[in-house]
C-alpha cells in the first residue's frame, strides 16, 4: 500500500525531501506531519483540493476546520481581492473592523466587547491573562485533552500523561500554575473547592479536541454554576465551534453563556486572525484610557496584524453568510449522513469501532471496546488509537482521494455535496476492508 501511495505522489515526495533541508522538521505545523510523507497542495476550490501530482481529494480538513464555506468561496475571494487593491496593512483603525466586531456582537449575546488578535492561540493567551487579572488569582483550571493552542499557559494537560509538560522549554512554574482535571462536574467542583488560587476556567465546549472526547450531559451548565459560585471567569474556546455549531457557536446551541469567548478560523473566513469577546467589565482592562491597580490599561496587549484589513474583509464577508444559518444546516446534514454511513460500514464489516460527532464533525474510533458506540470509553481510549492504525487509515483514504483533518476525523462544509458523501463512503468501505485484511484494525 505504501509503494502504491508513493508512486502517485512522486512530486510531493521530492518536495518533502527539499523541505527537510530548508524548513525546521520539514513542516510548519505538527498537524501536517504524515506517513510516509505529507502531500503538497497546489490549489483548492469548493470541497476539493489537488496536490502537485494532480491527485484530487474530497477535503475534510477544510483548513483545519477554518473553512465552513469551503475553499475559495466567491464572496470571500472578492472581499479579499477588493481590499488588497486598497492596501493590506495600515497600522490604523478601519471601519471594516467595526463592522466585523458588530457582527460578532450580533451573533454572540455574550460578546459585550470584542478585541481582535492574530491567531487562535493568541486569543487564548489574552483571554487567560484577562481572566487572571480580573480575578486577581494566578492559576488556570483546564480539562484533560482539551486543546487551546501551543502557548505555555495551557500546554500542560493537552497530552497523555495529563499532568506532565508535553514539551521541553516551558518556564518554571507553568505546571504549578495549571490545574488539570477530568471533564466531570464532581472533579471540577473538587478542584475549585481545594484550590482558591484558580483565576480562570477554560475548555472546548465541544469536548476535548473538537469533540473527540465528548462532554457529559449537563457539564457546561454545571461548570457555569461553579464558576459563578467561586467567582472565576469561565472561558469557552470556540476557535473550532465558533460559527460552526450555530451562527452563535456552541454557547448558543447549548444555551450556556461564558464570561469570555475565544474565536478564530471561521471568524476570519479562513484567513489569519482571532478574537476575544465577552463581558465589558473584563475586557475594559485593555482600555488605555483607564487605570487598573496602578497600571494604565490593566492588561497589556498589542499586535501588528490584529484586525488587519484583509482578514477583516474576509471575516465580514463570511459572517454575513453565517448569520443566515444556512451553511451550518447544510454542513450538519451532510456530516450526519456521513456518520450514519460510516457506522453502517463498520457494522457490516464486523469491525470494532464507532463513528460519532456533533454539528458538522465526524470522529472515527477504531479499537476494542467499541461496538457501534463510544459509551464506556475513557479519554485515554478515545485519544489513544495506535499511531500505526491512524497512519494506515489516513494513508488508505488519501490513496482513494479523501483527506481527513487530523487523527481520525474531519469536518464538512457548505461546499460539500451528497455526491462527495457517496464518494467518501465508497472510499471508507474499501479502506475498512483493506485495513481489516491487513490486521491494521480489529474485527469483532
Amino acid at each position: 500500500m505504501t509503494e502504491a501511495f508513493e508512486r502517485k505522489r512522486l512530486a510531493s515526495k521530492a518536495l518533502f525531501e527539499r523541505a527537510k533541508g530548508t524548513i525546521a522538521g520539514g513542516i510548519t505545523s505538527e498537524l501536517r506531519a504524515a506517513e510516509p510523507f505529507p502531500i503538497f497542495i497546489e490549489r483548492a476550490e469548493g470541497s476539493r483540493k489537488w496536490d502537485v501530482d494532480g491527485n484530487e481529494y474530497v477535503d475534510y480538513c477544510m483548513g483545519s476546520a477554518a473553512l465552513l464555506l469551503g475553499h475559495a468561496h466567491p464572496a470571500v475571494v472578492k472581499a479579499v481581492s477588493d481590499q488588497a487593491a486598497k492596501g493590506t496593512l495600515y497600522s490604523a483603525l478601519t471601519e471594516l473592523e467595526l463592522r466585523w466586531a458588530d457582527l460578532v456582537r450580533e451573533l454572540y449575546p455574550s460578546a459585550e466587547r470584542v478585541r481582535f488578535v492574530g491567531t487562535g492561540t493568541e486569543a487564548n493567551i489574552l483571554a487567560l491573562r484577562l481572566a487572571r487579572a480580573f480575578a486577581g488569582k494566578p492559576k488556570v483550571l483546564r480539562f484533560e485533552g482539551h486543546f487551546h493552542g501551543w502557548g505555555d499557559d495551557t500546554a500542560v494537560g493537552v497530552k497523555i500523561p495529563w499532568n506532565e509538560p508535553p514539551t521541553h522549554g516551558l518556564p518554571p512554574g507553568v505546571r504549578e500554575a495549571t490545574v488539570v482535571c477530568p471533564a466531570e462536574s464532581g472533579a471540577a467542583a473538587r478542584a475549585l473547592e481545594q484550590d482558591s488560587a484558580i483565576g480562570a476556567i477554560i475548555l472546548e465546549p465541544s469536548g476535548a479536541s473538537w469533540g473527540t472526547v465528548p462532554l457529559p450531559a449537563g457539564f457546561l451548565k454545571d461548570l457555569r454554576a461553579l464558576a459563578d459560585k467561586h467567582r472565576v471567569p469561565l472561558i469557552f474556546d470556540e476557535v473550532i465551534t465558533g460559527f460552526r455549531w450555530s451562527p452563535g457557536g456552541a454557547q448558543a446551541s447549548e444555551g450556556v453563556k461564558p464570561d469570555l469567548t475565544t474565536l478564530a478560523k471561521n471568524l476570519t473566513g479562513g484567513l489569519p486572525g482571532g478574537a476575544v469577546a465577552g463581558r465589558e467589565e473584563i475586557l475594559s482592562l485593555l482600555d488605555t484610557s483607564r487605570e487598573y491597580k496602578g497600571k494604565k490599561a490593566g492588561v497589556f496587549h498589542r499586535g501588528t496584524f490584529n484586525a488587519n484589513p484583509i482578514s477583516a474583509a474576509a471575516g465580514v464577508a463570511a459572517l454575513e453568510i453565517f448569520r443566515t444559518g444556512e451553511p451550518q444546516r447544510h454542513a450538519d446534514r451532510l456530516a450526519a449522513r456521513l456518520r450514519e454511513g460510516m457506522q453502517r460500514i463498520l457494522r457490516k464489516s464486523e469491525v470494532a469501532g464507532a463513528v460519532y460527532g456533533d454539528s458538522s464533525t465526524f470522529h472515527i474510533f477504531l479499537g476494542k471496546g467499541a461496538r457501534g458506540t463510544i459509551e464506556g470509553l475513557s479519554p485515554v481510549d478515545l485519544k489513544g488509537i495506535p499511531p500505526r492504525t491512524v497512519n494506515a487509515l489516513q494513508r488508505a483514504l488519501r490513496q482513494r482521494g479523501v483527506d481527513l483533518l487530523s487523527y481520525t476525523g474531519g469536518v464538512t462544509s457548505s461546499a460539500h455535496t451528497d455526491k462527495d458523501i457517496e464518494i467518501t463512503l465508497c472510499a471508507f468501505d474499501e479502506t475498512v476492508q483493506e485495513l481489516a485484511e491487513g490486521r491494521a484494525i480489529e474485527r469483532l
